[in-house]
Parts: C-alpha cells; sequence; structure tokens
C-alpha cells in the first residue's frame, strides 16, 4: 500500500486498486472512468466540506475509493441524503455536458451507484430512510443484488464471445461489495 499525507488528509492507493486499474486499463473508457469516479467523490467532499466535516483519509481499493469523515453520522437527515446524493449528482451534470462516451461513462456511474445496494449511495440512502439495519433495507438490496447478477448472467450466456471483459469487473465489483458490507 502506497499512503501519504496532503496536509491531514491521508490518501492510501491499495495494491487491490492498481489491479482493478491494470484490468480496466487506462487507456479510453478506463481513463475516462477513473476521472469520472474522482469527480463523483469530489462531489461528495465537496457537500462534505459545505457542511462542515472532517474528511481523515481518501482510500482508492479494489471495491472503489472509500472516504473516512468524522462527523456524518451527526448531520441531519437532510444533510446526510445531501451528502450520498452529491456524488451521484455530480455524474449526471456530466452527462449533461459532456461528448457521448463520457455521457455513456458518467451515466453507467450514475445508475450503478443509485442502485439500493448497501454498498453504494442508493444503499445509503435507502438506510437512511429505512434504517441502516432494518429488514426492509437489507432484503432490498439483496433483491437488487440478485436482480443484477441474474442480469448479467442473462447477458453472459446472451453475448458469446462478444462479451465484454469489463461487464464482468463490473458485476464483480458489485457483488463484491454488497458481500463487504453486509
Amino acid at each position: 500500500m502506497i499512503t501519504f499525507s496532503i496536509k491531514n488528509l491521508r490518501i492510501s492507493l491499495t495494491f487491490g486498486f492498481f489491479l482493478v486499474l491494470s484490468l480496466s486499463g487506462l487507456g479510453g473508457m478506463g481513463g475516462q472512468s477513473l476521472l469520472f469516479c474522482a469527480a463523483h467523490e469530489l462531489g461528495h467532499l465537496f457537500a462534505m466540506y459545505l457542511f462542515g466535516v472532517s474528511v481523515s483519509a481518501v482510500r482508492f481499493y479494489g471495491a472503489g475509493i472509500a472516504i473516512f469523515a468524522d462527523g456524518v453520522s451527526e448531520l441531519s437527515k437532510p444533510k446526510r441524503a445531501a451528502v450520498y446524493l452529491s456524488g451521484p449528482l455530480v455524474n449526471l451534470l456530466l452527462a449533461a455536458v459532456t461528448c457521448e462516451s463520457a455521457r455513456a461513462v458518467n451515466l453507467s456511474l450514475f445508475m450503478l451507484n443509485i442502485l439500493p445496494i448497501s454498498y453504494f449511495d442508493g444503499g445509503k440512502l435507502l438506510g437512511l430512510a429505512l434504517g441502516k439495519k432494518s429488514s426492509a433495507a437489507k432484503i432490498i438490496s439483496a433483491i437488487c443484488c440478485a436482480a443484477v447478477g441474474a442480469a448479467a448472467v442473462y447477458a453472459l450466456v446472451r453475448a458469446g464471445d462478444a462479451l465484454e471483459p469489463r461487464a464482468l469487473l463490473t458485476v464483480g465489483f458489485i457483488a463484491m461489495a454488497y458481500f463487504l458490507d453486509n
């Protein structure tokens, strides 16, 4: 793991991050995806800054980017919702103002992150609305994860030799995120 600090902010880059980065490729869509993922996280960081939340660390790892902040849980529900929505809304805004390939990447990031799976922003919003440990939130999250898995299996069967390796990485990421969070 590579760790460094900028002022009081600790930034870590793990082996898993570099592995996923190398598998997705930096050229073309892989580079755009990384750039727009960073913009997504900057949206969260900006909202936290506006609400006076102190960010202590940012970790880039195989399952994405994690922000460690003190004080998010003390925010009111509307402010927490704004923090959770700020990242996906950045992707939606970027989709509206960028070219076609960048639009597709940003819409994909928006849709992925708004899924009501506990690990993602949509799951955090669902937990905020229903209670993080509520049975209903857990069931909705599990059903959504199963539906994404079923759609992936269907796409795998339909695609045959034309399957895009990044599609497998995305589905693997969703499954890993779900199981890491539960």
